[in-house]
């Protein structure tokens, strides 16, 4: 899915800011699914409900990277906020942290290592965190600025470059059994959960 106007040496100067990041729309649904074919050849394709979700919930949100020069996406996150069963705070405790759990996050080979995918982590999670204040199946209290952040999401244990970079953000691995949601990690039956705030994404 690289585009082919651009060489090796123009690839090499790419920094994260230099990438357009937008939201998911309807026509990027297919793109979308042949990039995650891409990246996770062994997973099973995911049905394009599960994009379509991210189209109308308030509290799910799927965000693209492409080229200025293309519309074909090179990198994508989707994020969903958990939404807590059942309320049993008082006012006198803390702020519980806003959950965000990552289902996506994939960066094409050739253009990894320049910050591209912490830039989409950071930018999906001050996003939906906007989106959640208007949600109304979370307390108020799950949606002040003044609440932190903590990030989830589920990794298959093989997968040597994703755990290296949750590392690299602050996330902290756990075990975990198969994952209850479809996520990018629907194929593997080995998977790692990885946990963690992330305070400057608040």
């Amino acid at each position: 899915m690289e585009n082919a106007s651009v060489s090796s040496a123009q690839l090499s100067q790419w920094s994260a800011e230099q990438f357009v990041i937008r939201t998911l729309n309807s026509s990027d649904v297919q793109n979308v699914r042949a990039l995650h074919t891409e990246l996770v050849p062994s997973a099973p394709a995911l049905r394009p409900a599960f994009f379509h979700q991210f189209l109308t919930h308030p509290t799910h949100l799927c965000l693209i990277a492409t080229l200025p020069s293309s519309d074909k996406p090179v990198a994508c996150i989707a994020v969903s906020v958990h939404v807590p069963t059942s309320d049993l705070t008082t006012k006198r405790t803390a702020l519980p942290p806003v959950e965000v759990h990552v289902l996506a996050l994939g960066v094409l080979p050739a253009f990894r290592r320049r910050g591209l995918a912490t830039r989409l982590l950071y930018t999906a999670t001050a996003h939906l965190r906007a989106l959640a204040t208007k949600a109304p199946q979370l307390p108020s209290k799950h949606t002040t600025a003044c609440s932190s952040t903590r990030i989830h999401s589920d990794v298959s244990r093989a997968d040597s470059t994703a755990r290296a970079f949750w590392k690299h953000v602050g996330l902290l691995e756990e075990e975990k059994v198969a994952p209850h949601y479809e996520s990018w990690a629907g194929g593997w039956r080995d998977v790692v959960s990885v946990a963690g705030p992330i305070a400057s994404a608040a």
